[in-house]
């Protein structure tokens, strides 16, 4: 596969996008317990926050900063991650603070919260390192979905494997920040499960 197919999968399998797809899930199990109105009410809350936002943001960051300087739609260089990280976090804390306040399904703020705070983690380690995003935000929402629907959906989770594989033939990871970024991802999602999701939300 050539380098312009694996990037234009890579960006198909970035954090917001490859959430939405997952929300989507949520959202249509969701079907029979909410009004129909307030399902296309979390619908549009979510996508915005989760989605529209982010990607819309990370667009116009790197459409100004190409002016200037070479840059690409992953923003490879860590030292360019800075602002569109906060953003795209506040995007997310923004979105699970909606979201409570419309009385969303647990699901759908739990899945919010789970990108915000696996967000800011990943951020502070971006600092130091450049962790794979791309394997955390799918292993993330994926978790998620096996704690919610059961742990015959675990194997989703190896959709991680050709995504980290991609990241590291496009250059843009080392072997090492792929793997950390899937497998931290799922135990930060797990215990914030456990530990947060389930007992406050």
């Amino acid at each position: 596969m050539d380098k312009e197919k694996l990037q234009l999968i890579s960006n198909l399998t970035s954090a917001p996008i490859f959430g939405s797809i997952i929300l989507l899930i949520f959202i249509f199990s969701e079907i029979k317990t909410i009004s129909t109105t307030h399902l296309v009410l979390v619908t549009i809350v979510s996508l915005l926050f989760i989605t529209i936002i982010p990607v819309t943001y990370v667009f116009l960051f790197v459409k100004r900063r190409k002016k200037f300087q070479e840059i690409d739609y992953d923003i490879s260089d860590r030292s360019l991650r800075i602002k569109p990280f906060l953003v795209v976090i506040s995007s997310y804390a923004m979105g699970t603070v909606a979201l409570f306040y419309i009385n969303a399904p647990v699901l759908i703020k739990g899945l919010m919260f789970c990108y915000f705070l696996n967000g800011f983690i990943m951020f502070l380690i971006t600092l130091f390192w450049k962790i794979s995003i791309h394997t955390s935000g799918i292993t993330g929402p994926l978790t998620l979905l096996v704690y919610e629907f059961g742990i015959i959906y675990a194997p989703l989770l190896l959709i991680a494997v050709p995504v980290g594989w991609m990241r590291i033939k496009l250059k843009k990871h080392l072997p090492s920040q792929v793997i950390a970024g899937a497998i931290l991802t799922i135990i930060l999602t797990w215990l914030q499960i456990v530990y947060i999701i389930v007992p406050f939300f």
